[in-house]
């Protein structure tokens, strides 16, 4: 009697369950298929229905209520229910980016269907070597579009750093799942190589110039794969790390993420006060990432939650804000930068509180040293972007889809912060 519990839950867990190879399949032969035709038939515009094949995917194969720590489980390359929903969600997103970018080329939806699928993968994949090749190969492709598309230090060093970064994923591998009796020096050398290639891949000081760099370059389209896919899909799947984690892995691991954080966060925000506004939101995202990294140190609850409301607050609002300042009319962007602004009942305040209340009540209050700057400085940052899109000029005229879709991202932005836990229950299953 005392055993059926378990198998219940097991049982329900692994209904909850289903295969990522629809999603997959979608990314890939939408975006062959895209690559090969819109560009003859004179209909690149068209290239937003390659991530929108990816998200009725992945809404018709949503699963239940697998937790992150069950669907992270060893086991095939099966999606749980908050792997499912940030799929759903990062293909949304996409979808929005491309209809506000302009039209991109076969090498940008080459990149983006490959991005797209590799980052389903890596949230299926039970195994942590498919895991880690799954980030090094996507940032491969990510790294070499960007210096194709504009070469330059920045972006020959966005390639470098991402695929090296990732490569640290696959080096952890071997040694992965560790279990408690594990001996201290590969417990170390683990949690050394996971933080390492997490902090490249959130862009963390000293490897986080590229994302500076590159913004300067690259807009819209090319910045997609990388903050509406990749990076996502990290975060998500790092999430349970704490939790699986032998204690002297979880150890280094967090003697690493939360300077590396911290210094982040206040640099980026530090470095958002100067910088013109089309370079502003780089500069907010990384912030906000430092502070995420943050909370990776920490097994608590509240960080996890605060992580994953600003995961969705920045696909929400990534999409229109990761374009030139003129390419869509002011009212959206202000709308859009409120609910970045860190302001109640904005989606960022909400998970930036419970980032900080988690990491003080884990390691006390001298961190609110570290994170009140910076969200006092993100706050001056949205002042100004706002103020700056009132006075932006239009570079050209939108068709009506553009109009349209300039306004999904704040809207649904301003939905979440009305109905934070709601919001992240019924998207992630989290909660």
């Amino acid at each position: 009697m005392a055993a059926g519990p378990p198998r219940r839950r097991g049982r329900a867990a692994a209904a909850s369950l289903v295969s990522v190879a629809p999603v997959a399949i979608a990314w890939a032969g939408s975006g062959l298929l895209a690559a090969l035709l819109l560009p003859r038939l004179h209909r690149r515009r068209l290239a937003a229905l390659v991530p929108l094949a990816a998200a009725i995917a992945a809404l018709l194969s949503l699963g239940g209520g697998a937790d992150l720590i069950a669907a992270s489980a060893p086991g095939g390359l099966a999606l749980g229910r908050p792997g499912g929903g940030l799929v759903l969600l990062s293909a949304l997103a996409a979808t929005v980016c491309l209809l506000l970018s302009p039209p991109p080329d076969s090498g940008e939806v080459l990149v983006i269907a490959a991005c797209g699928t590799l980052s389903a993968v890596a949230l299926a994949s039970g195994s942590p070597l498919t895991w880690g090749l799954c980030f090094a190969a996507a940032f491969a492709l990510f790294g070499v579009r960007w210096v194709v598309s504009a070469p330059a230090r920045s972006t020959l060093a966005a390639a470098r750093v991402t695929t090296l970064g990732a490569a640290t994923l696959v080096a952890a591998a071997p040694f992965l799942p560790l279990d408690a009796a594990a001996v201290p020096p590969r417990a170390h050398l683990v949690g050394g190589l996971l933080a390492g290639g997490i902090a490249a891949g959130f862009a963390l000081v000293p490897l986080g110039g590229w994302v500076s760099g590159g913004a300067r370059l690259l807009r819209g389209a090319s910045l997609a794969p990388w903050a509406l896919l990749l990076l996502p899909a990290m975060l998500l799947s790092c999430q349970p790390l704490q939790a699986t984690l032998p204690v002297e892995a979880r150890l280094t691991f967090a003697a690493i993420l939360l300077p590396a954080g911290a210094i982040s966060a206040g640099w980026a925000a530090l470095r958002g006060l100067s910088v013109p506004d089309g370079e502003r939101y780089p500069r907010v995202l990384l912030a906000d990432l430092g502070l995420v990294a943050m909370g990776l140190a920490t097994p608590l609850s509240g960080a996890r939650l605060g992580s994953l409301l600003l995961m969705i607050t920045h696909l929400c609002v990534a999409p229109l804000l990761m374009q030139d300042p003129g390419s869509a009319s002011s009212r959206p962007r202000r709308l859009a930068w409120a609910a970045l602004s860190g302001v109640p009942p904005g989606p960022a305040f909400w998970g930036r509180f419970a980032l900080v209340t988690a990491l003080v009540t884990a390691f006390g209050g001298t961190l609110l040293i570290a994170t009140l700057p910076v969200a006092g400085a993100v706050l001056v940052i949205a002042a100004r972007s706002a103020i700056a899109a009132t006075a932006a000029t239009p570079t050209g005229s939108p068709g009506r889809a553009a109009r349209f879709a300039a306004w999904v991202p704040p809207l649904a932005a301003v939905t979440v912060g009305l109905l934070p836990a709601a919001a992240v229950h019924a998207l992630l299953g989290v909660g």
